[in-house]
């Protein structure tokens, strides 16, 4: 039987347990100095400068990115439904027809009608203007069948997709991608559902276009398809994009 004497000594040699977490703590420290290294040389190449890094907390970029996606899939159907389009006017459009409480006296006018909501939002967001359609005589109108033309002019130029919400309210909704400031252009064209009434089936055969050949009183009143001409304009400012995130697979 061995002495202890004969037993080997190893009470010099390190433990291996201490090597292994030396050598792990050495390279994470040497890690986190290269991980500082990089993010200081892309703050000095601009890559993160101050001005690029988003400023709106996580959630408001969110929900502003789901209102962008919301109101483009909004306009893209309007463009194309054109139910919707004509829903205001379904039973409206036959020639010489008049319905109750649309007589020429409750014609809209474009000078007295006004705009009673407007939100205006930075660039890459879409923005919407609200008009209230009056009469000449300076009363709200509370019903639809209106045509108005919204032109937004400056350093883009876009036409606004206008939605009549049948009930003397209409929404101009457009995008702008360039800040800047603009005009808004608002023109108002036809007032109740004249601009989707079908002229009669012989309108072509018996005269021209413009009904210098028709028979006297084909037309009917000599107003039925004059254009309202009358316009106003607004002026808007619009910022800089707060919206960092891409639209892109969203």
């Amino acid at each position: 039987m061995s002495s202890s004497s004969q037993l080997p000594k190893n009470h010099d040699k390190p433990v291996p347990g201490i090597l292994r977490s030396l050598w792990f703590l050495l390279c994470l420290v040497v890690l986190l100095i290269v991980c500082l290294l990089y993010l200081t040389d892309m703050m000095n190449n601009g890559v993160l400068s101050s001005k690029q890094v988003p400023k709106l907390p996580s959630s408001t970029v969110s929900r502003r990115l789901q209102d962008v996606r919301y109101e483009w899939l909004r306009q893209r159907r309007a463009r194309v439904d054109w139910k919707d389009i004509l829903n205001p006017c379904a039973d409206n459009m036959a020639w010489g027809l008049v319905k109750d409480h649309w007589g020429k006296s409750n014609r809209s006018n474009a000078a007295t009608s006004f705009i009673i909501f407007k939100d205006i939002r930075p660039a890459g967001e879409f923005s919407k203007i609200f008009i209230q359609s009056k009469t000449s005589d300076n009363r709200t109108k509370l019903i639809g069948g209106d045509t108005w033309r919204v032109y937004v002019r400056g350093p883009t130029s876009i036409a606004a997709t206008v939605f009549d919400h049948n009930n003397g309210t209409y929404e101009a909704l457009f995008l702008i991608t360039e800040p800047g400031v603009y005009q808004l252009m608002i023109y108002l064209d036809y007032s109740l559902c004249d601009g989707f009434k079908d002229p009669p089936r012989d309108w072509f055969v018996t005269g021209d276009i413009y009904g210098t050949n028709h028979e006297n009183g084909i037309l009917g009143p000599l107003d039925e398809y004059l254009v309202n001409h009358g316009h106003r304009a607004l002026n808007i400012t619009v910022t800089k994009a707060r919206l960092e995130a891409p639209l892109s697979g969203k």
